[in-house]
């Protein structure tokens, strides 16, 4: 505490005030009398011993005049902080009788491993690309005279390994012309081929049915804890998607929004969508896609994603939720699983958190899609964006098996129904190194 207003005033000179701030909410934790009421918690406020402010840690709101003004971290919010930090008793007096120190809990990592794993990543993405795509199933073609039409396994061979370069379409003919050298390709085709193949809508659905098979191997692996999401993938290099979505542009740009369910051991991509519509009603649908090769025991998720539809879905499907209510949710009647998870996250906080922190997971997958293979897109029309946002998550799966073909030893094996042959000419395929 402040001894007297000099000193009060020499401090209030040298630091800012957001930094006054927390030193006002260090003091007000040591003096104690904060309450834990659910989710929240009651701060005395530093000029009256009678009242209190209600600080909310999850939505970080505070029911105190600083913060309703400037809508920032107020003393209350850091004062709740500290105290939670502490996990300690404090006296009448404001004397702290004990202080616990928290170690970051550490996750011990096989280097040499993750490191083969990216060394070798390119060799092994190609080589699983090509077994992945000669799942693929051709159509039907009428007989006729002309040239014959490129198989279309090898024309999504080609756009994803394109889409794995980064490069513009014409300087990734390179790179397919070592892929036919390796036996991954049977020949190169005209430039415009990857275009056409991402530009058409019949593509969509096979990208997806590839995003599917390709978590396929990773179920082995999976805990049945995963989470969801979305992002956005910005159509022009000089827009960011933090802007977009908090409203800070003027000028509208197109975006692609890519919605995603994920493992939260491998960061496999488990359930996708590309849609601009908002997220809550998403949930179901990516919900359905990952149960069908994934048994599914809790999903977690923000509070875009709480509804009353949604919690009911997933009790259906017998899923725990981990999803946080907004500051305004209250308890219905009419909806007994509304109010039971309600309930449980008002007064359960230790549990809820335990879980709740696996949805960091799905913000480290779309790190890495955005790291490895670009935040934006270089197709133009709407249709091949979201074919190509769609080829990363394909890429994606595969670069997470690759890491689990090294750190544990998985031997994958994709379209084990349909049993695909492989061309003749082609070497076989070692996936295990």
């Amino acid at each position: 505490m402040f001894t007297n207003t000099a000193v009060e005033t020499v401090i209030a000179e040298s630091l800012s005030p957001n930094a006054i701030r927390d030193l006002r909410g260090r003091e007000l934790a040591k003096r104690g009398g904060i309450k834990q009421i659910g989710a929240r918690y009651a701060v005395p406020s530093q000029s009256s011993t009678s009242d209190s402010y209600i600080v909310d840690i999850v939505d970080e709101t505070c029911t105190c005049p600083d913060y309703e003004l400037r809508r920032q971290p107020c003393k209350h919010q850091h004062a709740a902080l500290y105290w939670i930090a502490w996990g300690c008793d404090v006296n009448a007096d404001g004397s702290i009788t004990e202080t616990v120190t928290v170690k970051r809990r550490t996750v011990k990592r096989d280097w040499s491993a993750y490191t083969a794993a990216q060394a070798n990543e390119g060799i092994y993405v190609e080589r699983l690309l090509r077994a992945l795509c000669d799942g693929v199933e051709e159509p039907a073609r009428k007989p006729g005279p002309g040239r014959k039409p490129i198989p279309l396994k090898d024309q999504a061979f080609a756009a994803i390994a394109k889409v794995y370069s980064t490069k513009s379409q014409r300087r990734a003919q390179s790179d397919l012309t070592d892929s036919v050298g390796k036996g991954n390709l049977d020949r190169v085709s005209h430039v415009n081929a990857i275009s056409n193949f991402l530009g058409d809508e019949a593509s969509t659905a096979l990208l997806v049915s590839l995003i599917e098979e390709s978590a396929k191997p990773l179920a082995a692996i999976e805990n049945g804890q995963f989470a969801i999401d979305s992002t956005g993938f910005s159509t022009v290099t000089y827009d960011r998607w933090f802007d977009q979505k908090h409203g800070k542009l003027r000028a509208a740009h197109p975006w692609v929004k890519l919605h995603i369910a994920v493992g939260t051991v491998t960061h496999a991509i488990t359930g996708v969508k590309v849609t601009p519509e908002g997220d809550c009603p998403q949930l179901p649908d990516l919900l359905a896609q990952t149960m069908k090769n994934f048994a599914v025991r809790e999903l977690s998720a923000d509070k875009a994603y709480s509804s009353k539809d949604n919690f009911e879905t997933m009790d259906r499907f017998g899923v725990e939720a981990f999803i946080p209510f907004k500051i305004n949710a209250v308890m219905d009647p009419k909806c007994e699983t509304w109010s039971r998870h309600l309930g449980e996250f008002l007064f359960n906080q230790e549990k809820f958190l335990g879980h709740y922190h696996r949805r960091s997971n799905v913000e480290t997958v779309m790190m890495m899609l955005k790291s490895k293979f670009g935040a934006s897109v270089r197709s133009k029309t709407t249709t091949a964006q979201v074919n190509e946002v769609l080829a990363k998550c394909v890429l994606h799966n595969l670069c997470c098996i690759v890491n689990a073909i090294f750190t544990a030893g998985l031997a994958p094996r994709f379209w084990q129904d349909a049993a695909p042959t492989t061309p003749a000419g082609r070497p076989a395929l070692s996936l295990v190194p």
